[in-house]
Order: C-alpha cells, then structure tokens, then sequence
C-alpha cells in the first residue's frame, strides 16, 4: 500500500495542479457568475430550437427542424439522443469541472497520459501537458464556442498515447486508455479533428512496422495492431447510431456528392464541398512563422493596439482623437491570406527550440513520426497556398468533406509539444552529457537566430499589408500607420521569442557543462513555458471578455422580431437581409428562416441559394414557392419588416406541370414560372405520377389548407376538389418525410427542385405528413446492444488490470 502511494502521489498533485490552472484561467466563470460570449455556442440555440421547445414540452424528440434553410433533418440541427455507454463517461467527466474550465482540465489531463505514456516522469509529463493545453489555438477556439473541437482534440493525445503502449507490450494498460478516450472522440463528434488523428495513427503505425521489420519483432507489432483493431471497433461501435445516421445524411448533403453538372457559374459540380470554399481559410507560407513569434503576421483581425500606436496618432493628428480610440480598440491587425481570424496558432518559442532539438538528439520511432506528421500538418494547413493541396482534396479519401485547412496545425500543436519534451527527457537521461552540446548550439542557432534575424530586419522583410488593407487605399497615411505598429509588434514579439530561447537555452548549456538536480531544470522549463504562453493566451481571451451569465447566452428579440412574432400562423418564413443571411442561425432561433448557419446544409438547399440568391440576386419565384411572408431590411432607422404579398401560403394546388429532363433544368426553370401556378418537376419522377395529365385542371373551388400543427415533424391537412388535383407544399422534401391520406401511405414526389408534391384524389381528404428517422431507429438498437458489450468487456479489463497491480505488489 506504501508504494502505491508512493508512486500514485505525484500524479495526484500533478491533477490538483491541472485543476487550479483550469480553474485560475476561467475563474469569473466558476466564482463570479459570469461567462463568455462564444458565437457557435449561441449560435447553436436557433439550430433545432422547435425539436428542443417540443421536447421541453411533450418529452418527445422530433425528427424535423423547420427553423432553419426551409427545413433540415434533425441529424444536424437537434439530433435525437443515442444511448452510448460514453455518453455516461462524459457526464460523469462535466461533474470534475464545469463550463469551459472543463475543457482546459481535459487538454491537460489527456496530454498528460499522452506524456507518460511515452515514459516521461510526472513532473516533465506535467510541462508537456501545460505547453499543449496552453497553445494559442486552443484557447482561441474556447472563446469561438468551438466546444465540440475542444472536446476531440483533447482526446487526441492520450489515443496516441494508448497505441504507443500497445506498440511497447502493454496491452492491457494501452487498450483500456485507447477504448476509452476513441470512444470519447467518437461520441463528441467532430469529424476533421477525427480524421488529422486517423493521419497520426497511420503514420505512427507505419513508422512502428518499419522499426518492427527492422528489429525482428514483427509478430508482436502484428499483435499489438490486432488488439488495436478490435479495440478501435469497440470504442466506435456504441456510436453506430450516431455514424450510421449521420452518414446516411451527408450524402444529401453539401458534403455529398452533388446534384448539378454545373453550378452558378457554370462550372463543373464536384462531390463534396466546393475547392474555393474549403480552402477559404487557409494559413499562408509565411504565416507559419506564428508557430514561433506569435505576431508575426500582425495578430488577429480585431486587436486592440491602444493608444500608444501610430495609428492612434494618425487619427490623434487630424483631430479625431475619439474615433482613433474606436478603430484602435478593434484594428484590423491581421494582414495574412485568411478572411479574418481571431488570432494566430503559436505553439511557444520555448516548444520550437526544443522540437528543433529533439529532431537532433532524440532516437526511435518517435522522433520519425513525431517530424513526418509536423511537416504533414502544416503542407495540410497551407491550403490553396501548397498545390499538392488540390490534388489531395480530390483524390484523398474523405478529404474533400472538410473545410477549413488552417485547423490542421492542431496535429503540429501535438506533435512539436511531445517531441519537445522528449528532447529535455533525453538530455536528463544521457549519460555523456557533453555530447548534446553542439546539437543545443545548433538548436539554439536555428530557432533563436530566426528570431534575432526578424526582431533586427523584420520590418524590411516583409509588406506587411494584405487582402484585408484594400478597404483603405483611399487612406494611404492611415496604412502606412497600420503597417509600422504591425512591423513594431513583429518585432517586439521576435525579441520576447528571442528571450525565452535564449533563457531557456542557457539553462540547458549550464546543465550540460556541469549537471545539477534535474528536477530544477524541469521545474524552470515549466515555468517559463508556462510563462510564455499563459501571457500570449491572454491577448485573445483574458477577464475583461467575461460578462454576466445570463447576457453571454441571451438572445435578444429585435423590434422587428417581435412584431413578426404577433403573426400566429405557424407556418410561413421569414427572411433577414439586416445579417448574413446564411451565415447566422440567430432569426431561426425565433422564426423559421429562409437562412441559417450550418455547414452541412442540404445539398439542393445550397444549390437554391447559389442559383436564386447569391448568382444573380434574390428570385421573386423562389422566395415566394418558399413562403417568405416577411422579409427584415436594413434601414437608416434600423431593421424594418416588409410584408411580401407575392407569399401564398404553406400549401397550393397547382394548374400545370411543366417536365424538364434534369435537375440542372429544373433549377434553372425556377427563373421563368410562377410557383402558384406551375410545378417544375424533373422527369425522373413521372412514372409516381402516371396520371399527370388529369393533374393539369383549374378548379377555382379546390381548396387545401394546413389544419395543425402538432409537432415540428408532423403536419395535418385537409383539401377539398372535384377532380384529383397536385399539391404543392411548401415545405422541403427529404427522404425521411412520409405521406398519408386518410390514412393509407402514399408516395411524395420532389416538385420546385425542393419541395414536396403530392397528387391528391378527388373529394375530401385528410393529409398527414410525418418524419421518422427509419435508419436512426435501426441504428439506435446497433448502439444499445454495443453499448452493453463495450460496458462488460471496459469493466473486465479494468478488473484485470487492478488485480495484476494487486499480484505485482504481492
């Protein structure tokens, strides 16, 4: 029992130590009351908002959102719970520490084990799960509300750790950390940062097989994949549900394949998302840099440079001292190639130097996939700036699903960590000591020469002036005082850079020539990387971000919010042209929206808007086979709401079928017709509508109307006529949606390129429309089952691994 207190001890402090830090970062959040202002979080309130207010309501989960993009399944807009034995692991996790605190508790945590895994002592472990946690970006996208990304990135260490102890021979240990936390990244979804580790574990796999080949230990990596194998599957087969519904829908989807030959602008549709698109954000060349002197490319797009600037004395000299206190408060700083950002991805001065070390002096495996999988990572997150890039988004596997390059400097921030606190593992482990001094020299040279050479010329460097800077070539004295204060932080940033290798190096030097007690050094190392990073941290998210809880997550109804909401009629849209339209999800937090904000919209949806609203502006024809009954403009006086008269309501019987040969016909058709009147309907379709021809009649007397509501998936209506008649609803067709008239199942078709028709009989009828999730039913009884197995085979193994610690000590 002594022992094991002994050796349990320092990994007890070093997690009390992770709580404080957590705690201490965010404690307006845990102590005052308070919270942050995270834009996805918020975001996410108007996605799905009718399935949660129906569910808060009646206890039952809807399968159809209608607040956003016209409609959109639930899958990604509210998704209906699964039971997933890591679901409870998770819960019981959110009870350590709450709110945002949480998620820096588990990137240190995670790394942690990522570090002892690799047989690094607790206290060296601790640095590196201090450097980790602490990287810029991983604050950053806390403050984004970027929760889901947060969650899987720091289940990214500790899988690798997990495969690394399988790999060493211990199979035990290394399957119940790698069971656990893939099944964590599996249940908290996030598909990108999911499929960079996939990157990892293949290169880490084949760098151990070469290694194995090489020793003569094939038949134990063999082994050690095997068990991984199967233990890979465990952890993602209670998440079969999940998967199996969410592959289901992405197919129809803006990252499946597509619908259209061409697009707006003529030019060929690709599966998946569009190239331009998904490299939007893409980290430059030269922005690289920012993994060493964090702003080297002038920071984020919105940086508050004070008054002691030359561009405060720009605007202080035409006396507009006032307005130079605004515009300084929110400077466009950032001068790279992505649209905007809220702040570089620097992993730490201290952290470079000694990854360029660790490629110097450390041996095995890990120094090979440690560098192959940096170097990857960054190729990856250059974008439309490398063009080996548009060959990999259209001939690697999956890669084409995924926007955003930039993020893939997630897998460097892992990689450059570990290796770095390898190279200091290495150097209190080497017997000759004095032999690690030239690799320092030469560590300390390349970094920290870097660094003096852009601290001395940096500002002759570079232009320091981007796309972002075309908005003020009519004020060229304002520019040049925007590119001098971005030349002083490069170099101001480049000398503290500077400073920290150099301290960082120096104590090394001294250990090397003459060797003192390591855990000084491990100590000093930790607090200036804790130091270095803990201080650029809070240039992007400090107090002052904080506000009272309740106005971070408030969404506030405007004056033309409300006086659409006096309008009781449950179904009609409304369309916001005061915001970006289809970037933002906070009017379908109160209406159903034209718009919304998801990136993985449906594919026709997306189609609709490139054609009708962006192309060539907004189409009369569609906004109004939409039901658009309102639409808010801007104004000088502010949002106004404008009544659309040409709305005909959520239901119609149409007089004539016009057939077109294609979907890009039907598309293009909805230029020239009138909704009320004509139903543009691809041929695909006339064999489910034999009797098309008796369809094509004027009866003024016909009438068909929504008679309730009930749900969001669900809707009742009643039609009258003389003859059989085809209905056109307003209201987006998808798969999952079932049709009944008097009870008996009948077949909708697709009409509008986007909505439902139906061919109703002649007489009175009662019509019902319903959504149920036929393949989320299926798979849900998938994860149960799963869910049960994983629960007996996570318990068994943890039981084996208590009773050999048990036998050990005996």
């Amino acid at each position: 029992m002594n022992e094991a207190i002994k050796k349990g001890w320092p990994h007890v402090v070093v997690v009390i130590l992770f709580f404080a830090l957590a705690a201490i970062y965010f404690a307006p959040e845990l102590f005052d009351g308070k919270g942050l202002v995270q834009g996805d979080v918020n975001s996410a309130q108007g996605w799905g908002k009718d399935i949660a207010d129906h569910y808060l309501k009646t206890g039952e989960h809807a399968y159809w959102s209608a607040r956003m993009f016209g409609g959109m399944p639930h899958n990604y807009t509210n998704s209906a719970p699964i039971v997933n034995i890591f679901d409870y692991l998770s819960r019981f996790l959110a009870y350590t520490l709450p709110g945002n605190a949480l998620l820096v508790l588990l990137y240190l945590v995670g790394f942690y084990v990522f570090m002892i895994a690799l047989g690094c002592r607790p206290g060296l472990a601790a640095v590196g799960a201090v450097a980790y946690a602490f990287a810029s970006y991983n604050l950053i996208i806390i403050e984004a509300g970027h929760v889901n990304k947060c969650l899987v990135m720091s289940t990214m260490a500790p899988i690798l750790g997990g495969v690394i102890l399988c790999y060493r021979g211990r199979l035990l240990w290394g399957s119940l950390v790698t069971l656990f936390f893939t099944g964590l990244n599996v249940l908290w979804s996030h598909q990108q940062i999911s499929y960079y580790l996939l990157i990892m574990m293949f290169v880490l796999a084949l760098t151990y097989l070469i290694f194995a080949i090489r020793n003569h230990t094939l038949g134990a990596y063999l082994k050690s994949s095997a068990v991984l194998l199967v233990v890979g599957l465990l952890a993602v087969a209670p998440a079969a549900g999940q998967l199996i519904s969410s592959a289901d829908y992405v197919k129809e989807s803006m990252r499946g394949g597509a619908v259209l030959k061409n697009n707006a602008e003529g030019q060929k549709e690709s599966s998946g998302l569009e190239i331009d698109y998904a490299y939007m954000w893409s980290y430059g060349r030269g922005e690289t840099m920012t993994l060493l002197i964090p702003n080297f490319y002038g920071s984020d797009s919105h940086h508050n440079i004070g008054t002691d600037s030359h561009t405060y004395r720009f605007f202080s000299d035409h006396g507009q001292a006032d307005q130079g206190r605004q515009f300084t408060r929110f400077a466009p700083m950032y001068w790279g190639d992505q649209p905007f950002t809220s702040g570089p991805v620097y992993v730490g001065a201290i952290i470079c130097f000694l990854f360029v070390l660790g490629l110097l002096i450390v041996k095995g495996p890990e120094r090979w996939w440690l560098l192959a999988v940096t170097l990857i990572s960054i190729l990856l997150s250059w974008g439309k700036n490398a063009g080996i890039n548009e060959f990999f988004f259209y001939h690697l596997p999956l890669y084409n699903k995924f926007r955003t390059p930039s993020m893939a400097l997630v897998v460097a921030e892992v990689s450059m960590a570990a290796l770095a606190i390898l190279a200091v593992k290495r150097i209190l482990e080497a017997d000759d000591k004095r032999a690690l001094l030239r690799p320092l020299y030469i560590a300390a040279g390349l970094s920290g020469g870097l660094c003096l050479l852009y601290a001395l010329l940096g500002g002759g460097l570079m232009s320091f002036s981007g796309p972002a800077d075309e908005q003020f070539k009519q004020y060229p004295d304002l520019l040049m005082a925007l590119v001098a204060d971005r030349q002083g932080m490069l170099s101001a940033d480049a000398w503290r850079s500077f400073g920290f290798i150099a301290a960082v190096a120096a104590l090394l030097f001294i250990y090397l020539k003459k060797p003192f007690n390591a855990n000084y050094v491990v100590a000093v190392i930790g607090l200036l990387v804790f130091a270095d990073l803990w201080a650029v941290d809070k240039r992007f998210l400090n107090y002052e971000d904080f506000v009272p809880q309740r106005q971070a997550r408030e969404i506030v109804a405007t004056e033309a919010d409300k006086q659409i909401l006096q309008d009781k009629d449950p179904n009609y849209r409304v369309l916001n042209l005061t915001k970006s339209t289809f970037n933002e999800s906070e009017t379908s937090y109160f209406h159903k929206s034209v718009g919304g904000y998801s990136p993985a919209k449906l594919r026709r949806y997306q189609d609709i808007i490139d054609y009708h609203f962006a192309a060539k502006g907004i189409n009369p024809n569609v906004l109004n086979m939409l039901n658009t009954r309102y639409v808010i403009v801007p104004t000088d006086q502010g949002p106004q709401v404008q009544r659309n008269p040409g709305a005909p309501g959520c239901v119609w019987f149409v007089n004539e079928i016009r057939w077109v040969n294609s979907p890009d016909e039907e598309i293009v058709a909805l230029n020239d017709f009138n909704p009320v009147r004509t139903a543009v309907i691809d041929k695909a379709w006339q064999a489910d509508l034999p009797s098309w021809q008796q369809l094509a009649s004027s009866d003024s007397a016909a009438t068909i109307r929504l008679t309730d509501y009930p749900a969001p998936d669900r809707l009742l209506y009643e039609s009258q006529s003389a003859s059989p008649r085809l209905a056109v609803f307003s209201e987006v067709f998808y798969k999952t949606w079932h049709a009944y008239i008097d009870g008996r199942e009948v077949k909708p078709i697709r009409v509008d390129y986007i909505l439902r028709g139906l061919e109703i009989p002649a007489g009175t009828h009662k019509i019902e429309f319903r959504c149920v999730d036929d393949v989320y039913l299926r798979s849900a009884r998938i994860s149960l089952i799963a869910s049960i197995v994983v629960g007996v085979v996570f318990l068994a193994l943890l039981g084996m691994a208590v009773r050999n610690a048990v036998v050990r000590k005996a």
